[in-house]
């Protein structure tokens, strides 16, 4: 088995049916991985019409666990992660390993992302519309890019650096987490440009609480030095080594101590208007 698929699914039957529709169609030698978070619209009934691995939890377990929920049931020597609220273009997969065969240090690799929130398409027209785009490169490293709505990732990866850090419940800066730990670990991550994805967005997590203020927080706690990797050129190598020697001080302790300074400071200003009053 090649590649094995990974997806969670909570609620909206419709678009889970579109893209495992899609996800045959495009897609060959492959096994899928169904992690359900407590679904309640006939969405389990569906999953279990499929003949595929299916993990069905009772209740929400959030994206980190569900996808390392999924993890322990993969077999294939790649890894994708896919949003049940996507949909494929033909050779998404081939155009991605090519990416890991022709780069030995990539660790994500990522199609380009289709939003009709920000591009003049819809779920008909995607793929002719991206036919028409043109890029200089057929591949390119962008952390940015590289989103984990489809992305592709090799076991031999995972087992260095490991799975999802669960703390970030339910989602958000999971997948910034991941990426950052490959790169730190001396991997790179790409996106694809001959190869694209339709995202639909938001669909799950339109009604999720997602405590996004103290995700982030958490990510920068862990790594302070994380924002520079969007800078590109030399700079983003000196930051990178910078990064890597702050390591070895104890600098995560230090920005933990201090967004605990700053939520103490906002408390006693609230408790100090309410004196004056």
């Amino acid at each position: 088995m090649k590649l094995s698929i990974i997806t969670l699914t909570y609620n909206k039957l419709e678009y889970t049916k579109k893209f495992v529709t899609s996800l045959y169609k495009y897609t060959k030698d492959f096994e899928l991985i169904i992690v359900d978070n407590g679904s309640s619209d006939g969405t389990v009934e569906y999953l279990k019409s499929l003949g595929v691995k299916l993990i069905l939890n009772e209740e929400n377990h959030g994206f980190s666990r569900g996808n390392n929920q999924g993890l322990e049931l993969a077999e294939g020597e790649y890894i994708g992660f896919l949003n049940n609220d996507i949909l494929l273009y033909p050779n998404w997969f081939e155009e991605c390993e090519k990416v890991f065969e022709t780069e030995k240090t990539a660790a994500f690799v990522s199609p380009r992302h289709v939003n009709p929130h920000y591009d003049n398409t819809d779920d008909k027209n995607y793929i002719s519309f991206f036919k028409a785009a043109k890029y200089n490169k057929p591949y390119e490293k962008n952390f940015d890019e590289c989103v984990f709505s489809c992305v592709v990732t090799k076991r031999e990866v995972l087992n260095k650096i490991g799975g999802f850090d669960e703390n970030y419940f339910p989602a958000f800066f999971e997948d910034n987490d991941i990426k950052y730990r490959a790169i730190m670990a001396g991997y790179d991550v790409y996106v694809a440009n001959t190869v694209c994805f339709y995202h639909y967005g938001s669909i799950t997590s339109e009604n999720y609480d997602y405590n996004l203020e103290k995700n982030r927080n958490y990510y920068y706690s862990k790594y302070p030095f994380a924002e520079y990797l969007f800078v590109s050129g030399r700079d983003r190598d000196v930051y990178k080594r910078i990064a890597v020697d702050m390591s070895r001080f104890p600098m995560r302790a230090c920005y933990s101590f201090f967004l605990l300074f700053r939520k103490l400071k906002n408390r006693l200003r609230k408790i100090f208007r309410v004196v004056k009053k």
